[in-house]
């Protein structure tokens, strides 16, 4: 769908609901979230400090502590950013347009080091990525921000529907602050995570691998083309877990024990590519792999259905085939 159906669409909803109306169907739900049960539940995850509740994010914001925090919003919703929070949207941190003949790519190390300049981060900042409703755009956030070598970066469980469903403030976001000259401690690329279109052919004719499909069913089964892609299908092969199984209804992870119910058979002994439209949804399988289960060689494939979808149906590469795609 192009981006003017899209406004047509917001500017219609908003003359027959009003803003009020508006703000209900489009806007973060408040949900309330125990801090005592998100840390238990943290403490059971491979590694608790990439992780962070909205109770304990609000103890160290104002305190003086290098903090940094950014919130993936879409502007076009009625979201109010955490106080004190930056807020960006996917086109601050996706490569600029002409860079690739496709869209929803990663911006580069350069790109990324100058945001957290302006944000006044340094390599020893803590900083927390939040998103709203779906949570999948913090976790891409997290995953760029780990593909520089940044240690300390953590995902508010719950994000911004946590925040507002315990009354914190929120408004008054993008500070001025004292720029940085922040630089990558050690910007990697397969080290920490990426998946490339040749290790998605390799990795197919593999049984090392797993190539896991985390988009929705519809997607999968190739009756549902998504904006942007070049026809519909899967890469053959692949494993579908739609990244919404790893969340509660009240948007917060589930536990360590439920996550290995859901992926450890399937992952068992494999190195694994996650993939979506455009690796946001597989950005935060990959999350969830690595940092509740601890798992090793995953990988986020960044061109995702997006990239490999314009190599079968716009390059008519032979070598790159697609299940239930067209016949």
């Amino acid at each position: 769908m192009k981006k003017s159906t899209v406004a047509i669409g917001v500017l219609a909803a908003v003359m027959a609901a009003g803003y009020v109306g508006y703000t209900s169907m489009f806007g973060a739900k408040a949900v309330q979230v125990s801090a005592d049960v998100l840390n238990e539940k943290f403490n059971e995850y491979a590694n608790p400090e990439a992780f962070i509740s909205a109770q304990d994010l609000k103890s160290i914001m104002g305190t003086g502590a290098d903090v940094v925090v950014i919130g993936a919003l879409n502007p076009v919703k009625p979201d109010a950013p955490i106080e004190g929070s930056f807020s960006m949207w996917r086109n601050d941190y996706s490569a600029a347009e002409g860079d690739y003949a496709f869209d929803g790519m990663r911006n580069s190390v350069d790109e990324m080091e100058a945001i957290l300049s302006q944000y006044g981060a340094t390599p020893s900042s803590t900083i927390v990525v939040y998103a709203a409703n779906s949570h999948h755009d913090a976790a891409r956030l997290f995953w760029q921000i780990k593909n520089l070598g940044h240690d300390d970066v953590r995902y508010l469980d719950g994000g911004l529907n946590a925040w507002i469903g315990e009354g914190f403030s929120t408004g008054s976001a993008n500070p001025t602050v004292a720029a940085t000259n922040y630089v990558a401690p050690a910007p990697q690329e397969e080290v920490n995570g990426l998946a490339t279109l040749d290790m998605v052919l390799d990795a197919q004719s593999s049984e090392d691998w797993v190539i896991l499909d985390t988009r929705g069913a519809k997607e999968f089964d190739g009756s549902t083309t998504v904006g942007g892609a070049f026809g519909p299908g899967t890469i053959p092969g692949s494993v579908h877990i739609n990244w919404t199984q790893a969340l509660n209804e009240d948007s917060t992870l589930k536990s360590a024990e439920e996550l290995q119910a859901l992926y450890g058979d399937v992952i068992k002994g494999k190195k694994v590519i996650a993939y979506c439209q455009s690796g946001v949804r597989s950005a935060h399988t990959q999350m969830v792999l690595e940092e509740v289960l601890g798992a090793e060689d995953i990988y986020n494939y960044d061109g995702s259905w997006i990239e490999y979808s314009y190599a079968h149906y716009e390059q008519t590469r032979s070598d790159v085939k697609v299940q239930n795609g067209k016949s």
